[in-house]
């Protein structure tokens, strides 16, 4: 189990907190709703959980378990943004977007690498991640929508600070996704990271996406790059930067033979 938000997640340092719980999971049971029970038998699962004073002024969230053609190799999706409060009384905009595809975790998130992100105010997410530290580097893309006239979405009640429980948010189950996932190399010519060999996921579809948007109204595309401020991006790295010196030591012994 990992926090979601890195290890500092763990403690009353940002506002709000999330954790996914269960990304990827199938269950059997029943859901009873206005007096009718529905059955369901290894369905796809998903759970997180939010805690806080209140959910961010601004968000995006989408989830997808339910990839056509990958029920064998268990694909999943979790991603989301918005501005949340950290200590000082500051705020940053912040992002990432997290696959589960083959028993291999990819977690593009602003300590390891960067991630931006196109988001109407509904009925379309275009998000992107790189993870340009470690050994394994990738990127992804996610590109989604739905009508505006067909799917609306679902005003949902959410928390918020002065106003308590109010439609803060807009959700649908039936966004249109395509899933992008690539190898990176470094190019020592352009001085950059490259897409390398095929993809990884060469776009997976689905239209059982759930996506969501919330916070103040919106009245136009959101475009942002998540950027996460020291000396907070600082310490939620300590346990990769620790990883690291680990791995270095570990080779040096190892070629010395000692």
């Amino acid at each position: 189990q990992k926090s979601t938000a890195g290890w500092l997640a763990s403690f009353p340092v940002f506002e709000p907190h999330w954790q996914v719980t269960i990304s990827d999971a199938k269950a059997t049971g029943t859901i009873t709703w206005r007096n009718k029970t529905y059955e369901f038998t290894n369905a796809p699962y998903y759970a997180e959980k939010n805690w806080g004073g209140s959910f961010p002024t601004k968000w995006y969230w989408m989830q997808c378990n339910t990839f056509e053609s990958y029920d064998e190799r268990r694909l999943s999706l979790t991603a989301g943004g918005g501005i949340r409060q950290i200590p000082m009384g500051k705020t940053e905009e912040l992002g990432m977007i997290c696959v589960h595809y083959d028993g291999v975790f990819y977690e593009a998130v602003p300590w390891t690498g960067t991630m931006n992100w196109d988001v109407s105010p509904w009925g379309r997410w275009i998000l992107r991640g790189r993870c340009t530290s470690g050994e394994n580097l990738f990127e992804i893309e996610v590109l989604a929508h739905c009508d505006q006239e067909v799917t609306p979405g679902v005003l949902i009640r959410a928390p918020t600070i002065k106003n308590g429980l109010s439609y803060f948010c807009r959700d649908t189950f039936m966004a249109e996704i395509t899933l992008s996932l690539w190898s990176l190399k470094y190019d020592a010519q352009t001085k950059d990271y490259i897409r390398h060999g095929p993809p990884i996921i060469d776009s997976a579809q689905s239209s059982q996406g759930a996506g969501e948007v919330g916070g103040v109204p919106w009245s136009e595309d959101w475009i942002g790059v998540s950027d996460m401020k020291q000396p907070m991006k600082g310490l939620v790295r300590l346990p990769y930067t620790i990883s690291g010196i680990k791995k270095r030591i570990q080779n040096i012994v190892r070629r010395t033979g000692k």
